[in-house]
């Protein structure tokens, strides 16, 4: 069966799956970033939790994350065209900001047929043609590692567990990043995810000053050298 015309439409209205209520989102404290975090089937066109953080494009930037999928495998007749969640990095640009740090954990199981794990898949990057990687285990967990390449403007992402470890390199415009956020499953009936094991490595950009110093202590090094010399 070929699935990938069937992504765009599988996740994007996936994610308004029985036109509920939008539900709130949950912003969770810097301590509690090293938990999972179970997030509950929902319906609701937003389910989700949003790790803050603020990363300028000019550093350089490492975010792992861990993702424990719904273990949900539905019948012949039920639905088959859902997603145990997904998540993003949130980022300041305009007038898009496309979706380059995109990880999506979907499924395009059709309706009377018998679930396969072929049904299920892994997307990275934009959610279309082409960005399939491989497949997800349902109720397995896997970690993702996102790392930049400012010099390349380009990310490269890395999928790893239920046996298989998956990986691409999407283009990245250098924007300023500001959190992670991650759905929940759409559909009330698969059962929770879990993600969390959040780990933001970065440098810090110095500050004027610091290069004030930096360059006061190479002249003084120069002057000491030329001082040996004479």
């Amino acid at each position: 069966m070929n699935k990938t015309p069937l992504i765009r439409s599988t996740v994007l209205a996936g994610m308004v799956f029985s036109g509920a209520a939008i539900a709130d989102s949950t912003m969770v404290p810097v301590a509690d970033w090293g938990s999972m975090i179970s997030v509950p089937s929902s319906s609701a066109a937003l389910n989700e939790l949003i790790y803050e953080f603020t990363v300028t494009p000019d550093q350089p930037l490492t975010i792992s994350s861990t993702f424990t999928a719904s273990g949900y495998q539905p019948g012949p007749y039920q639905p088959g065209f859902v997603s145990p969640g997904w998540f993003y990095v949130r980022q300041i640009c305009s007038p898009d900001c496309g979706a380059d740090g995109n990880v999506v954990f979907d499924m395009g199981k059709r309706y009377g047929w018998d679930f396969k794990s072929s049904d299920t898949m892994i997307l990275i990057g934009d959610v279309g043609r082409g960005t399939e990687v491989g497949d997800y285990v349902p109720g397995a967990t896997y970690t993702t590692t996102m790392t930049w390449n400012r010099a390349e403007s380009t990310i490269d992402i890395m999928v790893a567990g239920g046996g298989g470890s998956f990986s691409r390199t999407v283009a990245s415009s250098g924007r300023t990043i500001t959190g992670l956020v991650f759905r929940g499953p759409n559909y009330d009936q698969m059962g929770a995810s879990a993600f969390g094991k959040v780990s933001v490595m970065t440098q810090p950009i110095p500050e004027p000053q610091v290069y004030a110093l930096l360059l006061a202590g190479l002249g003084l090094i120069g002057v000491i050298a030329r001082r040996r010399r004479a």
